[in-house]
């Protein structure tokens, strides 16, 4: 095989690993080392794969995931290009050489193919710098087919320290990453609770207030409701006199008409007796006549009386019964907001402006309801603008209850982002710790194992040998 170039040094070289592309995400996967197909010596290992952007290079890179010191690299150029065609009998370009690459990777990760890492002959290895064949193999029941064999070779001391640094350098951005992620929440959240705090405060100020003025209208409608018991009273005792009187009258029409009926019997059998006292009996009839006629409008216009008196009876019994309706639902909505207020814990990241103007909102509600008693109090006796304030005050309950609703939810908002924030804040602290201690540990094992290894191999550099020259 070819002779390793200078070309695998740009890989571990930081002025060219912003040109360094990934073909393919790092995965892990299964290797058989040794050669055995029985798949009994096979290890879990890390597989990288890159390639030098605007050259024809490409690396493939094994690490064991147990050790990661274990590493071994396989190169393709150009001119190692040309030699695998030659010796494999490949008839791609380089382009088409990567994509198939890329495609048995695929492959092996699917488990259609197998990747195998044998040693090779001792006696080529002294002449040549790869010790190693990495196979593409697909196993068959009667001969394993190899589709590709690439050259491989163990990576040497320098190189696998600068990837362990590559590794070591991320490892410490996404600490340092997630510290400042940690801090940022951190603030924030103590914003959010110097927040509802402050809401808090101002949400059992208005508690206090609601009570208050539920209280004076309590106060004010039980007044209102003895009145017009009282009232009711007086009415309905007017009504027992006025029917007694009309049902003595009645009665005593009813016995002036009895009487006259039997007058009237005891004319017709005077008539034979005397034709002038017939004359007389007539007259005394029609006149009787006229003063039933009279007694009878009497009576119609004394039952249009009592039914009105009935209608009036009606009416005020329905107005009562309003009465009492808006008594009972104004008790419902003030119990309502009180339990609705009692829900609201604090309404999080707000804006000054909007508190400021649902305070000056809250402070003319307050006026509002203020000037409403004053015009109770005046307008107390008057049934009809009674009701006009009621229904007004069911629309400013209304008015609150929309507000109070829109208030839980952007509560309910704000207590699932801060239910979320401290769950990832939680599991940041659990997670961060664990890493960071594997971290320190997986460093201190480097330090301990490299640092003699470091000392030996500043000690060959500083003495300059003939081999290095040649080199």
């Amino acid at each position: 095989m070819w002779q390793p170039g200078n070309e695998e040094s740009y890989f571990d070289n930081m002025e060219f690993s912003k040109n360094v592309v990934n073909i393919l995400p790092t995965v892990e996967m299964l290797v058989s080392f040794n050669g055995d197909m029985t798949r009994t010596n096979r290890r879990a290992c890390l597989l990288y794969a890159e390639r030098m952007d605007f050259k024809e290079l490409i690396q493939l890179r094994l690490a064991e995931k147990a050790d990661q010191r274990r590493m071994y690299i396989t190169t393709v150029d150009s001119a190692s290009f040309h030699e695998l065609k030659k010796d494999q009998s490949l008839n791609v370009t380089f382009s088409g050489f990567m994509e198939n690459v890329v495609r048995m990777l695929k492959d092996c990760q699917a488990g259609k193919l197998e990747l195998h890492l044998s040693a090779r002959d001792q006696s080529l290895t002294s002449s040549q710098s790869h010790d190693y064949h990495l196979q593409f193999v697909e196993i068959r029941s009667f001969k394993n087919l190899v589709h590709l064999c690439l050259p491989c070779r163990s990576a040497p001391l320098n190189t696998v320290l600068f990837y362990i640094n590559l590794m070591l350098d991320a490892s410490h951005t996404k600490q340092y990453m997630l510290e400042q992620s940690i801090q940022q929440l951190q603030t924030e959240l103590n914003s959010q609770r110097l927040h509802t705090e402050r809401l808090g405060t101002e949400n059992s100020n208005l508690r206090e207030a609601l009570a208050e003025n539920s209280r004076i209208l309590e106060d004010k409608h039980a007044l209102e409701i003895q009145r017009v018991q009282e009232s009711l009273s007086k009415v309905n005792d007017q009504r027992s006199s006025e029917l007694e009187r009309h049902r003595r009258a009645i009665a005593g029409l009813q016995a002036q008409l009895d009487k006259a009926s039997q007058d009237k019997a005891d004319l017709k059998t005077g008539q034979e007796q005397s034709e002038k006292r017939c004359q007389t009996l007539v007259e005394e009839l029609s006149c009787c006549k006229s003063r039933v006629v009279t007694l009878k409008e009497q009576n119609d216009k004394l039952h249009a009386d009592i039914a009105n008196a009935r209608k009036q009876e009606r009416k005020l019994e329905y107005k009562i019964e309003d009465l009492k309706q808006h008594t009972a639902e104004l008790q419902e909505h003030i119990q309502k907001g009180n339990k609705e207020k009692a829900n609201i814990a604090a309404e999080l990241e707000a804006e000054k402006k909007i508190l400021h103007t649902k305070r000056q909102a809250l402070e003319m509600a307050s006026e509002e309801i203020s000037k409403a008693n004053q015009i109770i109090l005046k307008q107390s006796q008057e049934l009809l603008n009674h009701k006009k304030t009621i229904a007004w005050r069911t629309e400013v309950a209304l008015q609150q209850e929309k507000a109070v609703h829109e208030k839980e939810q952007l509560l309910a908002m704000r207590e699932d982002e801060l239910r979320q924030a401290r769950i990832t804040i939680e599991k940041l602290r659990e997670e961060i710790p664990e890493q960071l201690q594997s971290m320190r540990h997986f460093a201190q094992g480097l330090e301990q194992k490299y640092s003699k290894q470091i000392l030996s191999l500043k000690e060959r550099l500083s003495i300059p040998t003939g081999k290095e020259n040649r080199r």
